[in-house]
């Protein structure tokens, strides 16, 4: 039979772990429902000292209000739904994950390879956050970058909403606007023509890689077609890394 001591010790351990749980979960809804980015450090009971790590992180969140720093415990029992969903068992820890607000992942940096610029360009902007998410529940994307008064804005609009109907609800389209200040360095990653006088409709696949590029009007076949074809080759470009390449690497 418990003490009393031992019962008022178990339940303290008891009321701790109900208390980092609902912190970890509070935490994350909350900056879901600001719009913030999460950026996650996870740990386990057997990670070393992370403060190089939260220093790193809280200097971008003090820079950036549209984020904030959160610590997850994964061996802590209470966490095992968020362990799962986001399958955080074998990921090397500690890491840091970039969070969005819709609760899809779009990013991931190990502490020792994190610096305040790589992570404060790791935040999406809104538009790349909305694709990430479409792509996180398995459709693709049909991505029109249009700037108003472009003769063809509406037959693209239109082609696409007809490509998504023919693909059963497993597409969307992202409309994004060429002279949205917000968007810029997302349309410089993507390498849009900002010069060109047409919509341009690049299309994401389910895996995230850009399996065709159109310029002006297209057709709804190209559109389910590109949106249906995996890309093979080494590095593939994806949204997240639109870089990729199969180029030799340069040894020195």
């Amino acid at each position: 039979m418990f003490s009393k001591r031992a019962a008022s010790i178990a339940l303290s351990l008891l009321m701790a772990s109900s208390t980092v749980w609902a912190s970890t979960a509070k935490n994350l809804e909350t900056a879901a429902q600001k719009g913030q980015v999460a950026f996650v450090l996870v740990t386990d009971g057997s990670t070393a000292d992370v403060s190089n790590a939260k220093t790193t992180i809280q200097s971008v969140t003090k820079q950036n209000k549209k984020s904030v720093m959160v610590e997850l415990d994964r061996s802590n029992a209470a966490n095992a739904d968020i362990v799962t969903k986001y399958r955080l068992a074998s990921m090397p820890v500690p890491m840091i994950l970039v969070l969005n607000p819709s609760g899809a992942i779009s990013g991931a940096i190990q502490p020792d390879k994190a610096t305040p610029e790589a992570l404060a360009k790791m935040i999406p902007s809104p538009k790349k956050a909305e694709i990430i998410k479409a792509l996180s529940e398995g459709n693709a994307v049909f991505i029109t970058v249009y700037r108003k008064g472009m003769t063809s804005v509406e037959t693209v609009n239109s082609t696409c909403a007809m490509a998504c109907q023919q693909m059963a609800g497993k597409s969307v389209q992202v409309k994004v606007d060429m002279d949205d200040p917000a968007e810029a360095g997302f349309l410089t990653d993507m390498k849009i023509n900002m010069v060109s006088t047409e919509p341009v409709t690049m299309v994401a696949n389910p895996q995230g890689q850009i399996a065709g590029s159109f310029t002006g009007e297209v057709q709804v076949t190209q559109l389910v077609a590109s949106a249906t074809k995996k890309v093979g080759g080494c590095c593939p470009k994806t949204v997240a890394k639109p870089d990729a390449s199969c180029g030799p690497t340069t040894k020195k």
